[in-house]
């Protein structure tokens, strides 16, 4: 038995016992027609409890009003302005968050634990009362308008924008979650508060930790939130990608390098079964300065500082990408090199044995670092949950990804990264449509039309 073999080995056992002890603290129950899934954690006097909606922005009625409506829910009630609510939440010391994607959002409450009481009822009023002022409402609006009418200095920034909308076309996720410069001048306080109502009324799950004691919560929320339950979204159906003949160019007026972003969507049935080998193969192409790409792009022809990629799933659909950008005079140079990689990625015999079993060893050996924090184990637990995927997976990932071959990092990037269907995006200067054409025919676009 060599020494690598006895390394991965050891971590598996490693692992293994930690993860299983991680599980064994996950405790699920059921409080009326609230699903509560609990994490014992007493290391500190706090607790977090994140309330998940199976509704996101997808159901919006206006590009950014399932955003709006939370980044606004503290901006006043009928009883207290957003001061008084801001200064309310100070005072103990609270934190509350929400963040939305396309498929669902949620809403995050962490604070000490003996003050549970105080800050979760104000949250339920809050929920209850919202009025989401005129006044306030504008100011959010303007500042809204503000940055993204200021993307234009943000290449990478108005990239990624863009690139969401070209490569989600014709599909129900390319609006924006963040709305647009459009659909904010529509809206007003009574469309906030029509969607909060529905968000109250949608199917929730609570997801805590903390000490025994935050189960205390339990009668706080029965008594004080006065939720339902009674909508439940069906998952969205999309087909796959058309082949992609161009590239899309969006000039940016004095720009020195060019923002790259490469990639396309997912189906369900294309990413079905195969999460871990697809999040290898993210972690293999650019997850780090060892991954293929940064070795290939800037270590060994220095036409970039940095590159990434991902293949991100949710529950109906995924998206796959590259990131990265390069001086002008390189810009095709470094397309048609990231062209190679995934040709020579998608052939096993292409891999060598060093790298394969770099990123292995780094993917058993860091899997456990994942587990340190217990907010994070809980967003986890989410994620899984809202994928429908079985928790026994977070304890067998490391035997999963020790069984992995060359030949199924080959298989899922062929699946993945289809030269034919990535959508292939460019923020540059005007002059690359010349070099860029001898890769693929050029479509100019207006950036503006994007924001």
């Amino acid at each position: 038995m060599n020494k690598l073999t006895i390394i991965v080995t050891l971590l598996l056992l490693t692992i293994g016992y930690a993860r299983a002890s991680f599980l064994d603290s996950v405790k699920r129950e059921k409080w009326g027609d609230l699903e509560v899934v609990w994490i014992e954690d007493d290391k500190f006097p706090k607790f977090t409890a994140s309330i998940y909606f199976q509704n996101g922005a997808v159901s919006d009625s206006i590009p950014g009003l399932t955003q709006a409506t939370f980044d606004q829910l503290t901006s006043g009630t009928s009883k207290e302005t957003e001061k008084q609510i801001a200064e309310f939440f100070d005072f103990y010391g609270a934190n509350i968050r929400s963040s939305v994607t396309h498929e669902y959002s949620v809403m995050s409450i962490q604070a000490l634990t003996k003050d549970m009481d105080p800050v979760v009822s104000k949250v339920c009023e809050i929920m209850q009362d919202a009025r989401y002022p005129v006044n306030e409402l504008k100011s959010y609006v303007s500042r809204s308008k503000s940055r993204l009418k200021n993307l234009v200095t943000n290449h990478a920034g108005l990239a990624d924008r863009i690139f969401r909308d070209i490569s989600l076309q014709g599909t129900n996720y390319s609006e924006p979650v963040e709305g647009t410069l459009a659909s904010f001048d529509k809206l007003n306080s009574e469309v906030l508060k029509e969607r909060l109502a529905e968000l109250s009324r949608t199917k929730k799950v609570l997801y805590l930790a903390g000490s025994s004691e935050v189960k205390n919560i339990k009668k706080i929320i029965s008594e004080k939130c006065k939720w339902s339950y009674e909508t439940k979204l069906s998952p969205v159906a999309i087909s796959k990608p058309s082949p992609q003949s161009s590239i899309y160019l969006i000039p940016v007026t004095g720009a020195n390098q060019a923002q790259i972003r490469i990639g396309r969507y997912m189906n369900y049935e294309e990413m079905k079964g195969k999460h871990d080998q697809f999040y290898f193969l993210g972690a293999f192409l650019g997850g780090g300065f060892t991954s293929k790409l940064v070795q290939e792009l800037r270590v060994k022809r220095g036409l970039t500082y940095s590159a990434g990629a991902y293949v991100s799933m949710q529950r109906d659909y995924a998206r796959a990408g590259i990131m990265t950008f390069s001086k002008s005079e390189t810009t095709a140079e470094a397309i048609s090199i990231i062209r190679d990689i995934f040709n020579e990625v998608s052939d096993a015999n292409q891999i060598t044995d060093k790298e394969f079993k770099h990123e292995q060893g780094h993917q058993i050996g860091g899997y456990a670092f994942h587990f340190e924090e217990t907010n994070a184990f809980l967003g986890q637990i989410m994620l899984y949950d809202h994928q429908k995927r079985d928790l026994s997976e977070l304890a067998t990932y490391p035997d999963r990804i020790a069984a992995m071959t060359k030949k199924d990092l080959a298989r899922a990037n062929m699946e993945a990264f289809p030269w034919e269907r990535q959508t292939i995006i460019v923020v540059g200067d005007k002059s690359l449509e010349k070099s860029l054409s001898r890769i693929r025919p050029v479509k100019i676009l207006n950036f503006e039309k994007f924001l």
